[in-house]
């Protein structure tokens, strides 16, 4: 009887973890695709052609 008791025990222990490992790939994936929005956002907001043509016409007219 104990020995059975202690099957069910493991039973129920390895039937409770079932689908973690799926729930941990879906965490990665959610905030793999925030940090993808993040950056696209941040790139989209600061513009970077500009930002370096300033900087050459401000080389340009020192020198």
């Amino acid at each position: 009887m104990l020995v059975n008791t202690q099957i069910r025990i493991r039973k129920m222990l390895e039937n409770r973890e079932l689908g973690q490992g799926t729930l941990e790939y879906l965490g990665i994936v959610i905030v793999a695709a925030i940090l993808v929005v993040a950056l696209v956002t941040a790139f989209n907001s600061f513009d970077l052609g500009s930002k370096i043509s300033d900087q050459l016409d401000k080389i340009g007219s020192a020198g």
